[in-house]
C-alpha cells in the first residue's frame, strides 16, 4: 500500500528454475538477440536483489520484493515460459508437458501465500484441444487466466475460429485471456527480419503485435461470438490505444455491408464490454487512455524483475508521473488495485492482501 492506495501488480514475472521445461528447452531456442545490445541484467539496483537471485528467485523472496516496493498482491507471468513452448519446430508433445510442467510449478509457488501471488497459466497453442484440457487443469489448480502470444503462430491469429474451442472453456470456467508479447520466438515476431537492434525490435515487437491482436480478436468475431470472455493486452504501453480503437472503428463501418456485417458492436464497444489495457511505472500516456476508455478498462504493472524495470521505485514512479499527469483520486485507485482485482477475480482472494511495509525504504 502506498499513500493510502493498495496497489495490485497486473504483470510481474517470474524466474523459472533450471530444468523446467525439460527437453522443450533445447540449447538452439533462445531469445534471438546480439549480447552487446541486449540488457540482461535484472532490473532496477541489482544490489537491491542479491537475496531474491541467491535464493533461486523464491517466493518467499518475491513477497519480501513486493513489501518493499508497497505492492499487496501481484499476478504472476512466465519468463523463459513466454517463448520455449511456443517455437514453431517444436513438437506439440514436448510444447505439451512444457505447459504441464510450468503450471504445476507456479500454482505451487502461489500456495506460499495464495492471498497475495496468484499466476495465469500458459497453454500449448499448437494443439487447441490440448490447450482447452490445459486450461481446465490450469483451473483445478488456481490458476486465473491463459496466456496468449499476440503473434502469428501456426498458420492462425488469435481471432481465428481454430481458437474458438479453448475461448470456450475460458469462458465456462471464468478464466481470463491474458495476451503478452515477447522476445524469442523464431520468424514469428514484428520486427524480427526489420533490424537487428535490439532497440528497434523490442519497441515494434510489443505494442504492434498487440494491435494486430486486437484487430484479430474484434475484426474477426471472436469477442462477437464469446461475449464473456474478459481480454488483457499487457506490457504495450497504453498510449496506442485511443488511434487504434478509432482507427478499428472507421474500418468496421466502412466494412459493415462485407467484412464486418456479423459484428453487433463497435470495436470500441467490444473493449468497453470485455478488455483491459497495462500500463506501467514510466507511462506518461496512462492519463489519456483512462480519459479515452475509463480508469476501469486500465491495469498498472511492474514487470518486475525484468530489465526494463524500476525496482524498487516503481510504484513511486508511476505515483509521481499520476501526479504530473493529472491521474489522481478515484480514478488512480482503480487502476491500482480495483479494475486487475475484478478482471482477474480476486476480490475473494485478495481481500486480506497487505503488503508490510508502505514507504519507501531507500
Amino acid at each position: 500500500m502506498r499513500d493510502g492506495r493498495r496497489i495490485l501488480d497486473a504483470d510481474a514475472h517470474v524466474i523459472e528454475p533450471a530444468g523446467l521445461f525439460g527437453a522443450a528447452h533445447r540449447p538452439d531456442i533462445q531469445p534471438i538477440v546480439l549480447p552487446e545490445h541486449t540488457p540482461r541484467a535484472p532490473c532496477g539496483d541489482s544490489d537491491k536483489l542479491v537475496e531474491f537471485f541467491a535464493s533461486g528467485c523464491s517466493a518467499d523472496e518475491y513477497l519480501r520484493c513486493l513489501d518493499t516496493e508497497g505492492i499487496d498482491g501481484v499476478v504472476l507471468y512466465p519468463s523463459v515460459g513466454l517463448f520455449v513452448p511456443f517455437q514453431h519446430d517444436l513438437p506439440p508433445a514436448l510444447s505439451i508437458d512444457a505447459c504441464r510442467a510450468y503450471n504445476d510449478w507456479v500454482a505451487e509457488y502461489c500456495a506460499t501465500d495464495p492471498s497475495r501471488l496468484a499466476a495465469v497459466a500458459i497453454v500449448p497453442l499448437v494443439d487447441v484441444e490440448a490447450s482447452a484440457a490445459e486450461a481446465r487443469r490450469a483451473h483445478t489448480l488456481g490458476l486465473v487466466g491463459v496466456m496468449a502470444r499476440p503473434n502469428h503462430l501456426y498458420g492462425r491469429d488469435l481471432g481465428s475460429v481454430a481458437y474458438y474451442h479453448l475461448y470456450d472453456a475460458l469462458e465456462e470456467l471464468g478464466l481470463v485471456l491474458a495476451v503478452h508479447e515477447g522476445l524469442g520466438l523464431r520468424g514469428a515476431t514484428i520486427g524480427d527480419h526489420r533490424s537487428d537492434k535490439f532497440a528497434v525490435r523490442h519497441a515494434m515487437s510489443h505494442p504492434m503485435e498487440q494491435m494486430t491482436a486486437m484487430a484479430s480478436l474484434v475484426l474477426d468475431g471472436a469477442l462477437e461470438r464469446h461475449s464473456t470472455l474478459k481480454v488483457a493486452f499487457l506490457e504495450a504501453g497504453t498510449g496506442w490505444l485511443p488511434y487504434w480503437l478509432a482507427r478499428l472503428d472507421a474500418h468496421a463501418e466502412w466494412m459493415q455491408d462485407s467484412e464486418t456485417k456479423a459484428l453487433s458492436l463497435t470495436p470500441s464497444e467490444y473493449f468497453q464490454r470485455q478488455c483491459v489495457i497495462c500500463t506501467d511505472p514510466d507511462d506518461p500516456l496512462a492519463a489519456l487512455a483512462v480519459s479515452g476508455v475509463g480508469a476501469g478498462h486500465v491495469m498498472w504493472a511492474s514487470d518486475f524483475p525484468h530489465p526494463d524495470a524500476e525496482y524498487p521505485h516503481a510504484v513511486s514512479e508511476f505515483l509521481a508521473m499520476a501526479d504530473e499527469h493529472d491521474l489522481e483520486g478515484e480514478d488512480l485507485s482503480t487502476v491500482l488495485w480495483d479494475t486487475p482485482v475484478r478482471f482477474y477475480g480476486l476480490e475473494d482472494r485478495f481481500a486480506g492482501a497487505s503488503a508490510l511495509s508502505g514507504s519507501d525504504p531507500f
